[in-house]
């Protein structure tokens, strides 16, 4: 911590637009602002920017606040609404038209020469307009560095609009310098709007924030992240059954790094490394094979009695008719380790959520054409039928000992008795299989598969 940062409060924000659900690329933002004041003990003000009213809904706003609230990053204060600050921003943008650093325009935007560039079809008021100044604009940016832009490539820039509404840039202004934010943390695609708004700081004579842009999050084929790519909203990975605690160690991965190669890293450590000043300058790319990786390994490291629960979140209630906890639990225990996502369990172990299983016709075929298949698997029917007892190791000593006695190996039950009872070539350990579907669920199995070979 530096001097600067021991004398004042660190106050970032995130400030987003209701105008669609939370994707990747702003949780992204969202997580380093909240990164990085909670390193600093600062505060993290969340500033909804909804002065768009065709396009901000509700939905939207209240998708992004339960997206934030879930991935654990929680914000200081009440959320603050633009809408409810326009008198604000006309007031201090009649303070620049006061002084003569802005003019006013009856629904159009001129240029430096005093050309019409833009007429609006719906004007209510006359627009204000601040006069760009020539000169070299520094932006000391703590992910970059040093950049310098020539306002002479900046047009005069709108403050508020005819509509009466202010524009981005303005608003922005006004609403960092009121709120006291000390840092703007926020992607590479605002580099453009950064001297536009150092412009205003000036002009009011107001103190700018430090800035840092991150670079933007790019797909496995180096374009920007889309729709393609797969899921971009944090919706979306709730819905998929992703954890959280791993989504959040994913994306604070994109762009920054704690050093040493780690990669599985709880809340807390990663709050304690985290440095927006070692953010890398270059597009990070998001990798999906990794986030399953990732959570995966999180998966793993739940014990049954809290994954449980969770699993249970993604199973309908049909899917649980016949099905006790503790049976529920040792199914779930079996399918830790064979699942990426919570929403993967249903489809990877629904041959114990239901009792009606499809076949692949081509497999089924394979297995018909086997030589003496059937008769092999009549007997090992009705040893199991035997059995008094029908645990995992009954199950497996009935078939061991069968094989032996029709001189074959055990594979050559094993594998046809899989395909039988799951529908599938692989999975968890068969006796395991025959244990929790029971003697009852498995004999009507194999009837019904010996109907068809």
């Amino acid at each position: 911590m530096n001097l600067l940062q021991e004398m004042q409060e660190i106050r970032v924000r995130f400030a987003p637009s209701p105008t669609g659900y939370l994707h990747i690329g702003s949780a992204r933002t969202a997580l380093f602002n909240w990164l990085y004041a909670r390193h600093l003990n600062g505060k993290l003000i969340l500033r909804i920017e909804d002065t768009d009213l065709e396009r901000s809904k509700k939905e939207f706003l209240e998708e992004i606040l339960d997206s934030l609230k879930w991935l654990g990053l929680n914000w200081d204060g009440e959320p603050i609404l633009q809408s409810a600050r326009l008198d604000i921003y006309r007031k201090s943008a009649k303070q620049l038209l006061d002084k003569g650093l802005a003019y006013e325009a009856q629904g159009e935007i001129r240029d430096k020469e005093g050309n019409i560039i833009k007429n609006s079809k719906r004007i209510t008021q006359k627009a204000i307009i601040f006069k760009v100044p020539q000169k070299i604009i520094t932006i000391n940016d703590l992910v970059h560095g040093k950049i310098e832009i020539d306002s002479s490539t900046i047009k005069d820039q709108v403050m508020i609009k005819s509509d009466g509404f202010p524009t981005y840039n303005f608003a922005c202004v006004i609403d960092d310098t009121d709120m006291g934010i000390t840092h703007v943390i926020r992607g590479d695609d605002h580099i453009s709007n950064t001297p536009k708004q150092l412009l205003f700081y000036e002009a009011f004579g107001f103190k700018a924030p430090e800035f840092g842009h991150v670079p933007l999050i790019l797909g496995k084929d180096r374009s920007r992240m889309s729709k393609r790519h797969g899921a971009t909203s944090i919706r979306e990975y709730k819905q998929a059954g992703y954890l959280p605690e791993a989504l959040v160690n994913f994306i604070s991965l994109l762009g920054w790094a704690p050093g040493n190669d780690r990669e599985i890293m709880s809340v807390t450590d990663i709050i304690k490394e985290f440095d927006i000043k070692n953010v890398k300058s270059v597009n990070a790319v998001f990798d999906t094979d990794k986030l399953n990786w990732m959570n995966s390994e999180y998966i793993k490291a739940l014990d049954v009695n809290t994954l449980t629960p969770l699993i249970k979140e993604f199973l309908d209630k049909e899917d649980l008719e016949g099905l006790d906890e503790l049976n529920l639990k040792k199914i779930v225990k079996l399918f830790t380790i064979r699942i990426k996502t919570l929403g993967e369990f249903k489809q990877e172990a629904g041959y114990f959520l239901k009792d009606k299983l499809e076949y692949d016709a081509g497999q089924l075929l394979k297995l018909a054409q086997r030589p003496a298949i059937k008769e092999n698997l009549i007997k090992f029917r009705d040893t199991l039928s035997g059995l008094n007892e029908f645990t995992i190791l009954n199950t497996e000593e009935a078939l061991r000992n069968l094989a032996k006695e029709l001189n074959i190996s055990a594979g050559e039950l094993i594998h046809p008795s899989r395909f039988i009872l799951t529908g599938k070539t692989v999975g968890p350990g068969i006796f395991d299989v025959f244990e929790l579907l029971g003697k009852d669920r498995v004999l009507k199995r194999f009837d019904r598969a010996l109907e068809k070979i």
